[in-house]
């Protein structure tokens, strides 16, 4: 799709998969639950109900988002605005440093921001043979193609490798046990 400004609407899409030595209500726990999510990730507050509230403790700043989807043991969604803001004046000062770092003028991310969809974050959990199951993480977002989104959402995937690897570590020693 092409926008009256001549950008082209894109999308941004990763998908990593794992299969794990744990049940879906197991991964479900980890996934799905404040106290799960935290025993792995970071400190996480979660209400975990379609437009229930998940709220993410990055250090410097929170990042809050909304539960999309939410159907015990096999899918769970939520989606946070990108990238952490859904204004100029609401992006953290780490991102509007990094935006800076790679020459993007705060001018062009105020025009193109409105059309930056949120991201996406979906968890897939399949049972398997042996106990075991497939968890698929989908991370995705929409927007106006422009440079900076690429990279950030790029840079985005590449900062959550491993957390998605730190789950599927965080399941395997708990199944161990």
């Amino acid at each position: 799709m092409e926008h009256d400004d001549g950008t082209a609407e894109a999308e941004y899409r990763s998908e990593r998969s794992y299969r794990v030595p744990a049940t879906p209500e197991q991964v479900w726990e980890a996934i799905a639950t404040a106290h799960g999510v935290s025993s792995w990730m970071v400190p996480t507050r979660l209400d975990p109900r379609v437009g229930g509230e998940v709220s993410f403790d990055l250090g410097g700043f929170t990042s809050t988002g909304v539960v999309t989807h939410c159907t015990p043991p096999t899918r769970f969604a939520y989606r946070e605005p990108w990238p952490l803001g859904d204004r100029v004046e609401d992006i953290p000062p780490g991102m509007l440093a990094w935006l800076a770092s790679i020459g993007v003028p705060l001018d062009r991310v105020a025009e193109t921001l409105p059309r930056v969809g949120p991201v996406a974050t979906e968890f897939l959990v399949e049972a398997a043979s042996g106990g075991s199951c497939v968890i698929r993480i989908v991370t995705s977002s929409y927007g106006t193609g422009a440079d900076w989104e690429r990279e950030f959402f790029d840079e985005m995937v590449g900062s959550t490798v491993p957390i998605w690897d730190r789950l599927a570590a965080h399941l395997s020693a708990e199944t161990a046990r």
